[in-house]
Formats: C-alpha cells, structure tokens, sequence
C-alpha cells in the first residue's frame, strides 16, 4: 500500500510542477480532468507557459455612486430569510433583511438590528434583546421587536407548523417562546438550553409583519414577497430578479447604519466559474468566486486582487439511503460505501483538480471549529486493492462486462452535482475512473443546481449527489444535516440517514453551553458518521475571490461570504461608475 500511494505522490507532484508552468485554464478545458492526469501520467505533454503578477495602487477616499457586479454560477430560488437552501438564496436575502446579529469574517458576533449582544439569564432559559432605536422599513415603517417575534413564530410555533422552515428542526422542542415585551425589547424563552441558539439562530432576517402579518403560514410558502420583495431593512432594497440572468439591488436610504455609497448592488449569473474568471479579467464582473483552474492566471491581470482563504465547510457526496429508493440496494450496506470511498485518491484529486487550493478531509466538521477532532477514526487512505476486496467480502461479483453484480442488481448508478462548478464536474470525472478501476459503473452528470438543491431537500430522487456545505457559523450542531429530523420540513438530510444514537447525541451536545463538555460528544458524533459513512466528507476547499482594483472596502472572509454584510455599506468603486 505504501508503495502505491508513494508512486501516486510522485507522479501528482510531477503534474503539479507542469501546471504551474501550462496554463491551468487551456489544460483543464480541453482535456477534462481525469483525461489530463490520464495523459500527463502516460507522459504525453510537454508544453510551458509563463506569468507575472504586477500590483496596482488604489485610493481609499470613498467615491459616492456608480454599481458593483458580483458573479455566480447559479442563480437563486428565493428571497425568503428562513427557508434557504443554497447560498445564492441566503446572499440576496441577508442584503435585503438584516438579523439581530450577523457575523464577522473570522466568526465573531456582531450586533445588527439588536443594540449588543442579548442579556441572558443564570440558568440560560433566556435571552433579551435590545434594538437599536429608530429602526426602519425601506417603505418608512417602523421596525419593532414585534417583526422580531413575528419571524422567529413562523420558525418554531405549533400554531405556524403549515409554513416551511428548515429550521423548524432545530428550534422546535427548544424554545417556548418569542415575545415582544414593547417595540424595542424581545425575549426568548425555553424549554430547555439550545447552546447553538447565539451563534447559529440569531442572523435569520428579520421578516416585515405589516406587509406579510395577514397571510396564513401555507400561502407564505408561495407568497410573491418572497419572489419580489416590497420592503427590505438591509444595506439594500430589491428592484428586479431577471431569472437565470441577474438580481439587480438598489441603494436602501433607510438603513439604520446609514446609506451605502453604491447607488446599485446587480448579481449577475454566469454559466461557470471559468466564464466567470474570464469576466473578472474584462471587467465586466467587479468580484466573484473563479474556477481553482483559473486563479493563478487571475494573479497576473494588474486590474484584479486575488484572495485565496479557509472556507469553513466542505465538499461531500451524499448517497441515497431511502429504503424505498432503488439506489439502497447498492448502497444500504455501510461496507459498499466504504469500498466505494477507499477507491478514490482524494490527494491526488485534491491536487490535480483543485490545483492545490484544498485538502483531503476526514471529519464531518472543519477545523476552523472549535470541536474539530483531528484523530477522527476510522479514515479512508487511497487503496484500490482494499476497496476492491471490501466489495469481494460484501458479495459484489465482476461480470463479463467488468461491472460488478450482486443478486441481480448492478453496481451501477448516476453521480450528479451543480452544472457550471468546473471544479466538481471534473471531480465526478475523475471519481467514475477510479470506481470504474475496482468494477463500478459511475455516469457523471451535471445539472442545474437549484434542481440539485430540490432533490436533497424534498423529491430524493437522486443516486448519488457531489455538493459542498458552506458553513456560516463556529458552532458545530449539524443537527439538519445528520439527524432523522432533518429528513423532513426541507432539511438538509437528503441521505435519509437515521441513527438514534446520532440523534440522541446531537440533541444532548446542545443541552450545555460548556465546550469542555460538548466537545467528547461531537467527538463520538464524528467517529459514528466517520464508520458510517452516509455522506463521505472529500476535501476542505479554498474559498478563492478575484476583486477588481477598482472596488475598495469589500470585506469578505471565511465566515461573512453569504451572511449579511454590513460592511457593504462602506463598499465603494473608485470612478464612481
């Protein structure tokens, strides 16, 4: 085995020196990945390329007027502040809604509508929350802690359980109540201690009782508000959602932290993260997220800075669980998942796909977390012989055709994730060689994301999913994500995983706000799912940003990119255009 993963570093250091030389862009595009490494690997290329990275000096004096263009890769669904299940969605709704608090890029709380942090009581059953004075609507109304209550009701409250919340999973059973004791104080009770509640459950936008107070919980899962909003209480206010196109913002002059110095916010969607690098070179996007291919090239451009940070959340593909589901069969016993896992070289991926901005990991939970466990067990080295004899041990014969069979049923099954994302539509690629090598037929396809969202949180229907987990908060619970509850009310359990062991740890690690305490039980809650394996962790990725010189102030970190950003206020472009 030693031998093995020795000439596989070799030749991965080798195709890494040659990419820092050939350009990543050309290299990736026209071969693909799998083909590349196939290639460089059998030594058939042998082409050079060379750059630079020149500096550009910039002002600080802010500049009033003129619009920022950010880039994505895929469009929202919704604007709705407490019923997101992408990033795109939650980016637009926290720069329309602002929360009590938000967070800083390296993780702090930072008060936003609330005044301070809450005052809390001895025993942690309850939390009260000042607002700042004067808040205000977009439209001029007054913003009272009975908006407050009115949001957080549609979350929790029996009495609201027709609206749908993938949060309700998370507060139901916690907190008792949400009231507002006059228009600038609101109090949370509870049931028991939610120990997650200040750093996870504070930053939902706060939603406008005035405009939305008289609509039943059901109609508001269709409502147009959400779709169009008619007031905001963030740095900006909507104007337009051309789908598929672009979300056009405008400046907010209520916003209690004062008006941005931008006239216009636009998020324009483009159709990968290779399109989007290219528009960040001629200058029609001001920042965006590029594809890893592109970043090096990016340092060259004198009108671009480059950032490259940890992103605390990671990639992982999840498998089908549901017994009612035709992919079970393959994928019900844990050993075929661990088979499957053990095939695939995450380090060599790690580098020939993502050019050395990510890492293999092996934990549930990132290491910017403070329960991160480092000596998770089991963990899943590269060895194809292994997986293979795994997969002998659990009954799945090669046929004819090389593909392994077992009662019937094919080991063969679809892997889907976001069309556009380059990065993982090469890792499917590169992921259905390496199962292919042990006998496993793997179909790659790519498909819109929001479908893809749909999927995992309500029709199930996929196979096998790649996505990756941005998370905007230092709290460990991924109650959501791992536990029976989290199937339903559109969580994000799209595994249909169910261990009671694992729900019942979860559950009790938010009963203590003590981290000496929590941090053993998330530490078993990380080996279980380790052995288990519903959805195999693959890597802890970069974020990566190209910013043009022109944009001053934008602020982003590992832990702000999709939460609000109130430092949007203070966001300007140089020529005022």
């Amino acid at each position: 085995m030693a031998e093995k993963e020795g000439d596989g570093d070799q030749q991965f250091e080798q195709f890494e020196r040659f990419l820092k030389e050939w350009s990543r862009r050309d290299f990736l595009r026209r071969m693909g990945a799998a083909a590349a490494y196939t290639a460089f690997s059998v030594g058939i290329l042998d082409l050079l390329e060379a750059c630079g990275s020149p500096t550009a000096s910039t002002s600080l004096t802010p500049v009033k007027g003129g619009k920022l263009i950010e880039g994505s890769i895929s469009d929202i669904s919704s604007f709705s502040t407490i019923n997101y299940g992408d990033t795109s969605s939650l980016q637009m709704a926290m720069l329309n809604f602002d929360g009590l608090l938000t967070i800083s890029g390296k993780g702090d709380n930072v008060p936003m509508l609330a005044s301070a942090l809450p005052t809390v009581s001895s025993d942690q059953l309850t939390f009260t929350f000042k607002l700042r004075p004067n808040l205000k609507w977009s439209d001029g109304q007054p913003l009272t802690a009975d908006d407050v209550a009115f949001t957080y009701n549609l979350i929790f409250s029996p009495d609201t359980k027709d609206f749908v919340s993938r949060f309700r999973a998370n507060l139901e059973g916690f907190v008792q109540s949400v009231t507002a004791t006059d228009q600038q104080t609101v109090v949370f009770r509870f049931s028991q201690i939610l120990a997650s509640f200040l750093d996870v459950h504070c930053r939902y936008g706060i939603l406008p009782k005035h405009v939305l107070g008289s609509v039943t919980p059901k109609a508001l899962n269709t409502h147009d508000f959400f779709h169009g909003p008619t007031v905001s209480s963030g740095v900006f206010k909507f104007v337009r959602w051309d789908k598929g196109q672009q979300v056009v913002l405008a400046r907010n002059d209520n916003y209690w932290a004062g008006a941005s110095h931008l006239d216009q916010y636009i998020f324009k969607v483009v159709t990968d993260a290779v399109v989007l690098a290219q528009q960040l070179k001629t200058g029609e996007l001001d920042t965006g997220q590029p594809d890893a291919s592109q970043f090096d090239n990016l340092k060259a451009v004198t009108t671009i800075t480059t950032e490259s940070f940890i992103n605390p959340g990671f990639v992982y593909y999840q498998f089908n669980l549901d017994p009612t589901k035709p992919a079970s069969k393959i994928f019900g016993d844990k050993n075929v998942r661990k088979a499957l896992h053990t095939a695939l070289d995450r380090t060599g991926m790690a580098r020939a796909v993502y050019f050395g901005q990510a890492v293999p990991a092996d934990s549930v939970l990132p290491p910017t977390t403070w329960a991160y466990n480092p000596n998770v067990s089991p963990k899943y080295p590269f060895n194809k012989a292994a997986a293979e004899k795994m997969l002998d041990d659990a009954g799945w014969a090669k046929g004819s055709d090389g593909i392994r069979a077992k009662g019937g049923v094919r080991m063969s099954f679809e892997v889907n994730t976001n069309s556009g994302n380059k990065v993982r539509e090469n890792l499917i690629q590169v992921m259905q060689q390496q199962w292919k090598d042990i006998g496993v037929d793997a179909s790659p396809r790519a498909i819109a994301f929001q479908t893809l969202v749909t999927q995992i949180r309500s029709t199930k229907t996929f196979q096998v999913i790649l996505i990756g987990i941005a998370n905007g908060d230092t709290d460990p619970d991924q109650t959501t994500l791992w536990t029976t509850k989290g199937i339903g009310s559109a969580g994000l359990n799209g595994m249909s995983y169910s261990n009671p062991q694992v729900d019942q740890l979860m559950d009790s690690a938010l009963q203590t706000t003590d981290r000496n305490k929590r941090k053993p039980i998330y530490a078993q809650i990380q080996n279980i799912l380790a052995d288990e394996l519903p959805a195999p962790i693959l890597f802890y990725p970069n974020y990566l940003w190209g910013i043009n010189k022109r944009v001053q102030n934008f602020n982003v970190g590992p832990y702000n990119t999709y939460q609000a950003r109130p430092w949007m206020k203070d966001v300007f472009v140089s020529d005022g255009k």
